[in-house]
């Protein structure tokens, strides 16, 4: 027993120090194994703010003492402290945080409200007969109107309406600049769903019947100032000793008077929309009464459109126009027949029809609705445009040429009359130099032009830095020769071409580098944009500079503002001049660190 006792008290004594070891083990343990790794992301990607704006933004999920390294790509249109980002100019920016060796980013964009209109949204789906409302940031005041009203219409203050199903653009348009928002408008539910106005068969009750007697068992609905006929379905009229109608509502339907020679058939005819019973008391021949009666619903059916102007293939996708009805009762059903209507397309809802152009061509829809025909007239116009190439220079004109409307005349306006004004007949003169949109509207479908305006000169100037990429050679150490040229010499040499306006560039003799000219027009308040500001709000002969977001690029210089190592020239319709000549790049957008404007 003494050796028992031992041998328990031995083991005891091992289980105690086998615990001890392992808390240890667990104690001494890193907490990050035991634990869920920490993710950490910006509290916001990306942000808009007005010029003078701050706002903190924060790495979530890092400890308050963390360190944390806060930086911008662009001092001169946003600073950071701290995470409190503070929007000094007009631009672009990238906000970094640096935290245990990773990278975490916020895009900071200052809008130029002076020159550029930020709606609440770009896109926006409703359903139709629903609304909603836009509205946009600009220092001036904004105007709306749909591209398509077939599809939305939009008020005076910017309050969109569905109007049918389809896309559309609403047009947003100052005394300097516009923009646009896309709307999808979805199909209501309650006209697309099959209407249930089907009845018993096998009942006695009150029935519509047609001129030939037929019954219709089906929920009576029929359009205003209409004769209808009514019967008692499922009974035998040689048991009837009399019968006596009766309406509910005069207002609506007036009271139903008996057919010669038939018991239990009626007339009346229908006044205003609405809804009312049709009553019938008949006495039995054994002496017994009885009291019949139903619903009659009473339309008003009003149609959109006699005469449909429907356009063609060139006039894309979003083309769409309908011919609808108003003042339908929730039983009505339009039936329509397109079999006289060749080189359109349709689609049918219950209260409308979508119609989508083809070939060029003329027909007829027909449709019926609660006992009414209605005839549209439509005509298929598949309009030619011919392009606007390149720009206008400021004083001159261009002409938008539409062919393939017939007898139409469109009516035309532009968006900024500063820039561009409209003559009836499509002529467009330039007034100032910029871009702008001008519309042309057809029926009640718009089409946009982007029209560029060039400044006097411009032209003369972009043609010799043309010619000079084209004929000369690119050299950085003979970059001041006739012959040869660099990215900041080309600007120079350009600009020479016309008045001495190289001398507007800060010197008569030599080109400034890329950075030392950004610089230089910095210091004339002359850089009109930090960042990349979009070709729609450039003007041809725009100075584009080019900077190294992540101070680690191959061709930048240590040291330069904003580490530009590029200028290049806009010169008009997306296109800009520098070595080789080109488009402008999409990939590289995010090393634009400006806008310079010599001429304006």
């Amino acid at each position: 027993m003494k050796k028992t006792r031992q041998r328990k008290k031995k083991r005891s004594k091992y289980q105690r120090i086998l615990l001890t070891l392992l808390l240890v083990i667990i104690l001494s343990f890193p907490v990050n194994v035991l634990q869920a790794k920490t993710t950490y992301s910006m509290s916001a990607t990306s942000l808009l703010l007005i010029k003078g704006d701050t706002k903190k933004i924060t790495l979530v999920n890092a400890p308050a003492d963390a360190k944390i390294n806060w930086s911008t790509s662009n001092k001169f249109a946003a600073t950071v402290n701290k995470g409190v980002v503070t929007a000094l100019n007009y631009g672009t920016a990238q906000i970094t945080a640096t935290y245990k060796k990773k990278t975490y980013v916020c895009s900071i964009t200052i809008p130029d409200t002076s020159k550029k209109i930020t709606p609440n949204v770009y896109s926006v789906s409703l359903v139709e007969g629903k609304s909603f409302q836009l509205t946009a940031v600009s220092a001036n005041v904004v105007h709306y109107h749909s591209q398509n009203e077939s599809i939305a219409t939009v008020n005076e203050n910017g309050l969109i309406s569905g109007k049918n199903p389809g896309k559309t653009k609403i047009i947003l348009k100052s005394s300097g600049a516009s923009t646009e928002c896309t709307v999808t408008v979805v199909a209501d539910k309650s006209d697309t769903e099959p209407v249930k106005n089907g009845v018993s068969k096998r009942k006695t009750a009150i029935r519509r019947i047609t001129k030939k007697n037929n019954i219709r068992y089906e929920r009576i609905v029929w359009a205003n100032n209409k004769a209808i006929r009514f019967k008692i379905a499922n009974l035998d009229e040689r048991n009837i000793k009399k019968c006596v109608w009766y309406t509910s509502d005069k207002n609506v339907l007036v009271r139903p008077k008996k057919i010669k020679g038939n018991k239990i058939v009626a007339e009346a005819r229908t006044v205003n929309k609405g809804r009312a019973k049709v009553i019938a008391k008949v006495t039995y021949k054994n002496g017994k009464v009885k009291e019949y009666n139903t619903k009659v619903y009473v339309s008003s059916p009003v149609i959109n459109t006699k005469n449909l102007v429907v356009l063609g293939k060139n006039a894309g996708s979003w083309r769409l126009q309908y011919v609808s009805f108003t003042g339908l009762s929730k039983y009505s059903v339009v039936k329509w027949d397109t079999s006289s209507a060749p080189n359109i397309r349709t689609t049918s809802y219950r209260s409308k029809l979508a119609v989508l152009g083809n070939a060029p061509s003329s027909g007829t829809i027909k449709a019926q609705v609660d006992g009414k025909t209605y005839k549209v007239k439509y005509t298929v116009y598949n309009p030619t445009f011919n392009k606007i190439t390149g720009y206008i220079v400021k004083g001159k004109s261009a002409k938008i040429n539409i062919q393939g409307i017939g007898m139409i005349k469109p009516e035309y306006s532009s968006r900024s009359e500063a820039i561009a004004t409209m003559q009836e007949d499509g002529t467009i003169i330039g007034k100032g130099s910029g871009v702008t949109i001008v519309d042309a509207k057809i029926g009640n479908y718009s089409f946009g032009f982007r029209v560029e305006v060039a400044a006097k000169g411009m032209k003369k100037i972009i043609e010799r830095a043309d010619y000079i990429v084209n004929n000369w050679k690119y050299s950085q150490s003979k970059r001041m020769k006739d012959g040869f040229y660099d990215c900041s010499s080309l600007v120079w040499k350009g600009y020479k071409a016309y008045k001495d306006y190289h001398e507007k560039l800060g010197s008569k003799t030599q080109a400034f580098c890329a950075a030392d000219l950004f610089d230089y027009l910095k210091s004339k308040n002359q850089i009109v944009y930090m960042g990349y500001l979009g070709y729609d709000y450039m003007k041809p002969g725009d100075l584009i500079f080019y900077g190294d977001y992540n101070s680690a690029v191959q061709y930048s210089t240590p040291g330069r503002t904003l580490n530009i190592y590029h200028v290049a020239m806009y010169a008009g319709n997306a296109r800009v001049v520098e070595k080789g000549g080109q488009p402008i790049n999409y990939n590289n957008l995010n090393h634009v660190v400006g806008i310079g404007r010599v001429i304006n």
